[in-house]
């Protein structure tokens, strides 16, 4: 069994989601909107270098930034995510906010019983094959799967899955490297 290394802005993120997330129904705002007003926070800061840097920059002052997000997002978001925002510049985490809004998708999708997958195969996979793969991931996982389908040659064939970044290799690459380490270490 892999262990999977959680690093320290992941862990600081999922705090930050998870508070934003019970702030939110707290103060009764749709968890959608949440998400949709954090990925609007995203991609205007992704779409200025200068605005980005801004962010995570040391020298810039806490008064300084919260300036700069009360005129960059004046009446454009809810009350309670303009105040998350207020507080990730006084405890400087405004570079955080990337993973946030990822660690936000998450507790969004546990909420809602989603479990986003990513399905690599040989070759293409037809409608009918693919319903018929999402019908049973869904019966043995009890949950609703959101599936995005990859092809990858070199696998042979088989299937890799990807879920929640779990991965369930089952290709035949994997099979034969297996194999291959079983028959020199012997």
């Amino acid at each position: 069994m892999e262990t999977v290394k959680i690093s320290n802005n992941e862990l600081a993120a999922n705090r930050w989601a998870k508070s934003l997330f019970d702030l939110s129904q707290e103060d009764g705002l749709s968890k959608e909107a949440v998400l949709a007003a954090l990925t609007d926070i995203v991609n205007t800061v992704n779409a200025s270098a200068d605005l980005k840097a801004l962010c995570v920059n040391p020298v810039v002052t806490v008064e300084e930034k919260q300036n700069i997000i009360e005129k960059v997002f004046t009446d454009s978001l809810p009350k309670t995510v303009k105040n998350f925002l207020m507080v990730l510049a006084e405890k400087k985490r405004l570079g955080l906010l990337e993973d946030i809004l990822e660690e936000y998708k998450k507790e969004l999708n546990k909420c809602e019983n989603i479990v986003r997958l990513k399905v690599t195969s040989a070759v293409e996979i037809d409608e009918q094959k693919r319903e018929d793969l999402k019908r049973r991931i869904i019966e043995k996982l009890a949950k609703n799967a959101d599936i995005k389908w990859y092809v990858d040659s070199s696998i042979i064939g088989g299937l890799i899955f990807n879920i929640d970044g779990t991965i369930v290799d089952d290709s035949i690459r994997t099979k034969l490297n297996n194999l291959c380490k079983r028959i020199i270490t012997k």
